[in-house]
């Protein structure tokens, strides 16, 4: 402080409260740099727009268009191709686990030629064996090169897209890892799917192409504009869902989302999809991946029963997000646990109890995705098309009628809650996993047996009524995926564009906002928990607490402040390359403070390492804001001006603006700081990473009371 008062010129304003806010989200989050739209959006146009507007030739007017649009297309492209090889690799290593082909080394079971797949031997022992050695292979190499690859990423995504950076997140090497990781993980059988971690991928794949062109490669604004358009491509790819990739990226994952954002999002997404068309890595030619053809729509009447199926997917939801939490805190670095279990180690013991519970069982023995297609399609359908009714229906049909016996529902139900559990304790551990496929899977047998239920129901009482098992799973798989994610619209469309059920809109539409108002009753969505519990600064949605709050209850009233005149130019380079605040509001001389703008930090000295290696300019020169200078103080010669970068449009707001106010400031406008002034004169400050530190507080107290309420209800049941 004695540098920026003497040196340069600045003093510190002290207001009577305290600046506790401030200080610890500086020291919490100090690795996670702010990032402002505002600044950003007009550092592009002053770079790129401006001499675009000059430009009077056609063509190169189009060239700049074009490369708006190249690298989202690029992005999807590349993430459809990662996911085929994805794909491919997932069903060779799976397949491995039962056995291999002698006849052609590297071939699936359906590629092996003449039927030569020759099974292991001592199946249960090679199955545990195989299944454990991938899982740790993957947590290896997650662990030694990218620890930032472990999970599904989509916590991270939603918080660098919500206005922050995170180093090594999008890297190179986080790529890679993620990719080879991602397909060991789930060909090895844990209860993880590849559709969160492939939005992950296609973030990464946006980020290193970006870094590429200079335009991107300093901007982090733009990038994130980018990236918002990269969570579309990934969801395309992970569920051959084009439309709900978009609708995904602007529900859940992007904060800002323009119209320009938007129309790139849908065309990555459409690339993506039709580049995965071409590759075609499942051989149907299809995107959709459980595809299911029911003609007729449900019932008026099984709307009750899909209401039904919504509560329980809200309640199963808001379970796991409990329990998954409880494990993750008592798994994380620092605590006991983790002091005496190595991360490899846990992933080794969770796939070898993953292999060993489910290898007795058909439906967890083969891949969870093969018994979900199964459970989507009706025996109808398989019984007219001639699909295998043990490798493709695994014995859920009996020629065309379906299999209701108890032993059946006993197994549905067995498998659903062994997944369930395992997702519980394979989530968030320390290799790429992602939850929809086994919320998916839960699901899937929850709404099986209800709908093997009904039919018994309806026969019991002599209805004539058709009733379609098949669609009941849907409706539970989309529940219950609703209840863990709490994502409605975009789930809505990614499951019928997944299922081909066009039918089944409304009935998904009930399912899905059912699951999410229970869910919502209890806990916070599985995303949002896990930002809160992993402390990653991010803007969540307003509660009540706000509307009780004005901007001079949350303002820290103590600021370090630059006046027009800072001494030497050295002096000030060197002040800079240290500063511990990402910039510093500029005021006039004298003791009223009066507020004249704001001075980012990096912008000033990259401008000083500029102009100190001109000619005619050194360390001693002088460096001041020359027009904001007091007329009796001129400026000399060789004086450094920095009028030019003073901001003077920074954003401002008085004592008595609401908070809830204040948080649509920082969430639709993109800023990172909001000054508080009183007639001209500067009284407090808000930064972003302040008020979510505000924010965390009530939401984290709402949370934990939501969480009690579902503890005490658990212990009544």
């Amino acid at each position: 402080m004695a540098v920026l008062q003497g040196m340069l010129g600045g003093s510190k304003i002290q207001g009577q409260g305290t600046a506790h806010k401030r200080k610890k989200s500086l020291s919490e989050w100090a690795k996670f740099q702010t990032v402002s739209w505002r600044v950003d959006s007009q550092k592009d146009y002053d770079e790129h727009g401006s001499l675009m507007e000059k430009e009077e030739s056609f063509l190169l007017k189009a060239r700049h268009e074009l490369g708006t649009w190249l690298i989202p297309g690029l992005v999807g492209a590349l993430t459809a191709t990662s996911g085929s090889i994805i794909e491919k690799a997932v069903e060779f290593f799976g397949d491995m686990r039962f056995g291999y082909c002698p006849n052609k080394f590297g071939s699936t079971r359906a590629e092996c030629p003449d039927n030569g797949w020759v099974n292991w031997e001592q199946g249960y022992l090679y199955f545990i064996l195989v299944s454990t050695t991938l899982a740790t292979v993957s947590a290896t190499l997650t662990w030694g090169f990218a620890p930032m690859a472990r999970g599904s990423g989509i916590p991270e995504i939603k918080t660098i897209l919500g206005g922050f950076v995170m180093p090594e997140v999008l890297e190179a090497n986080t790529l890679v890892v993620k990719i080879i990781g991602l397909s060991l993980s789930v060909a090895a059988g844990m209860s993880c799917g590849k559709e969160g971690p492939l939005v992950h991928i296609a973030c990464c794949w946006s980020n290193v192409i970006s870094k590429l062109r200079p335009r991107y490669a300093k901007n982090e604004a733009k990038r994130r504009e980018l990236l918002s358009c990269a969570c579309a491509s990934g969801v395309a790819v992970a569920f051959g869902a084009p439309l709900g990739g978009v609708l995904f990226s602007l529900e859940e994952a992007s904060t800002v989302f323009p119209n320009r954002t938007m129309i790139r999002a849908f065309f990555a997404s459409s690339v993506a999809a039709v580049t995965l068309s071409w590759w075609n890595p499942t051989g149907s030619g299809k995107l959709t991946m459980f595809e299911a053809h029911y003609d007729s729509p449900p019932k008026l009447y099984e709307y009750l029963i899909f209401l039904l199926l919504g509560i329980a997917g809200g309640c199963i939801g808001s379970v796991f997000i409990h329990y998954n939490i409880i494990v993750s805190k008592g798994r994380a670095p620092g605590t006991r646990f983790r002091k005496y279990c190595h991360i490899v180690l846990e992933v080794l013991l969770i796939s070898a109890l993953t292999a060993v519970t489910s290898y007795h069982l058909l439906y967890t023995r083969v891949l969870s995705n093969v018994t979900i297609r199964a459970l989507f399609v009706s025996c109808e359908e398989a019984a007219s098309t001639g699909l295998n009714p043990h490798t493709y229906m695994l014995d859920l049909c009996d020629g065309a009628d379906t299999v209701t016996s108890n032993e059946l529902i006993q197994s549905l139900l067995i498998a659903g809650f062994l997944r369930y559990v395992q997702m519980i304790f394979t989530f968030g551990t320390g290799a790429p996993a992602g939850l929809f496929i086994p919320a998916l899977y839960t699901g899937a047998c929850l709404g099986k047996v209800t709908g093997i239920l009904c039919g018994r129901l309806f026969a019991h009482f002599g209805w004539q009524v058709a009733v379609h098992s098949g669609i009941y799973a849907m409706i539970g798989a989309a529940a219950v995926l609703g209840g863990v994610c709490r994502v409605t619209i975009s789930l809505v469309v990614i499951m019928f564009e997944l299922t081909g059920g066009l039918q089944l809109i409304v009935p998904f539409m009930v399912a899905c906002l059912t699951a999410k108002w229970v869910g919502d009753f209890f806990t916070l969505g599985i995303y949002d928990y896990c930002i809160l519990v992993r402390k990653y600064p991010f803007l969540h949605e307003p509660d009540d607490a706000l509307y009780n709050k004005t901007a001079g209850d949350l303002m820290d009233e103590s600021i370090e402040c630059m006046h027009p005149d800072c001494g030497k130019a050295g002096q000030l380079l060197n002040f800079l390359e240290d500063a511990k605040y990402g910039g510093y509001p500029i005021t006039e001389t004298g003791g009223r403070h009066s507020l004249i703008g704001y001075i980012h930090r990096d912008q000033v000295r990259d401008f000083l390492h500029k102009r100190l290696d001109e000619p005619g300019v050194s360390h001693h020169s002088r460096a001041a804001f020359v027009k904001y200078l007091p007329n009796q103080v001129p400026p000399s010669e060789d004086c450094v001006d920095l009028s030019h970068l003073v901001d003077v449009a920074v954003v401002r707001a008085v004592a008595e603006t609401p908070a809830a106010q204040i948080h649509c400031m920082f969430r639709q406008l993109g800023i990172k700081l909001i000054l508080i002034i009183n007639k001209e004169q500067l009284v407090g400050i808000i930064t972003k990473k302040s008020f979510i530190t505000f924010m965390n507080e009530h939401h984290s107290g709402e949370a934990h009371a939501r969480e009690g309420y579902l503890q005490q209800s658990l212990l009544h049941v």
